[in-house]
């Protein structure tokens, strides 16, 4: 089958780590994988040489410039797609997925979107206006949690729309590596993130021989070191900021807690789950419900709870069974969420869509 993946760029982030992945996964399948990369931008994530990579080039020069070279990209898309005419189409990402839906208008296209973002995360009006005219021409559309896909049927009117979680990047694993009294947790330091209920519930712990550590890096860093500071914990707490070696730091750490309070997809969540931690979650709007089962491979708090969150660490710190038992249950999300069954997923949802429309036509 001919898969066209649209996106803007495969610079660092969620959605492009996916889409790279995805198209990787695809191409080593012998599928004919098109990466159609709207903006011009440096590539982070390595895709293989049998993709054929459309670069459209895109450059926001600002004032009019801009709406000639958006007018320019959206003709350029819309013949790309008129002479390929592939059997599906993905696009990432709601401004642009919004961009191919209008420039497949009459070409007789399977087009599949996808939101990567938190479906509460409020849009600009006329984003807001255009997906909801445009999503419903789509031929299917692709959810990251259950709480998005609820919300898409009320926004958009369509109902053809398929949950599928990201898939889990493949862990490292050290085995030589023992674990350690930390409590872990990765996340951008920002507000949605989280982490300042996290200190202020490790402030609280019984057992002061546990350290916490925060990877990641972000405008709250000042912050979170002067509440660590007030909270009288900096002997016992480390930002190391962005690292390069995340996966050595889940091999040695023995609880994660991710304190998000807004979630698209929780990747941090998933990725330390499949590196057999046991997890400590906020149930934040959207992303954790999905993946934890209470008490059987991990465990939910209320948002913005810190008593119930210091209440589980506690829990956690004291019970080397219960750590051992949810760690050994996360691990099954290696499997659940592995690239192979992830992208099988999309692709069965999409080719099985694909396949109907064509009887449909016949």
């Amino acid at each position: 089958m001919i898969c066209f993946l649209i996106i803007p760029t495969i610079k660092q982030g969620g959605a492009e780590r996916v889409m790279s992945e995805l198209a990787n996964e695809w191409a080593s399948q012998n599928h004919e994988v098109h990466l159609v990369l709207l903006a011009k931008a440096e590539k982070f994530y390595p895709i293989k040489k049998e993709i054929i990579v459309h670069d459209l080039g895109f450059e926001n020069k600002g004032g009019v410039r801009r709406f000639i070279a958006e007018f320019r990209i959206f003709l350029d898309l819309r013949n790309l797609l008129k002479r390929e005419h592939p059997d599906f189409v993905l696009s990432f990402m709601t401004k642009y997925n919004i961009l191919t839906l209008l420039a497949s208008l009459f070409l007789d296209l399977k087009i599949f979107v996808s939101d990567r973002s938190n479906p509460f995360k409020k849009l600009p009006a006329h984003l807001v206006f255009f997906r909801k005219h445009t999503y419903k021409f789509a031929t299917g559309i692709i959810a990251q949690t259950n709480t998005a896909k609820k919300l898409l049927e009320l926004d958009t009117g369509n109902n053809n729309i398929e949950t599928i979680p990201n898939p889990v990047k493949e862990i490292q694993v050290f085995p030589l590596l023992n674990r350690e009294k930390i409590i872990l947790n990765i996340g951008r330091l920002v507000p949605e993130k989280g982490q300042k209920y996290l200190l202020e519930a490790f402030s609280k712990i019984e057992d002061t021989s546990w350290k916490l550590v925060i990877l990641g890096d972000g405008p709250l860093k000042t912050e979170l070191s002067n509440l660590a500071q007030s909270c009288k914990i900096t002997d016992r707490f480390l930002m190391p900021g962005s690292v390069n070696n995340i996966d050595e730091w889940l091999a040695k750490s023995s609880i994660f807690v991710f304190s998000s309070i807004s979630e698209g997809f929780p990747n941090a969540l998933a990725e330390a789950m499949a590196a057999g931690l046991p997890v400590i979650s906020f149930d934040c709007d959207a992303g954790p419900r999905d993946i934890i089962q209470q008490n059987e491979n991990g465990v939910l708090i209320e948002e913005k709870d810190v008593a119930g969150l210091t209440e589980a660490i506690n829990n956690l710190i004291k019970n080397k069974d219960l750590r051992e038992s949810l760690g050994r249950n996360s691990l099954q999300i290696r499997e659940q969420f592995s690239l192979p069954k992830i992208a099988g997923r999309y692709f069965d949802f999409m080719k099985s869509e694909a396949k109907s429309k064509k009887s449909e036509n016949k």
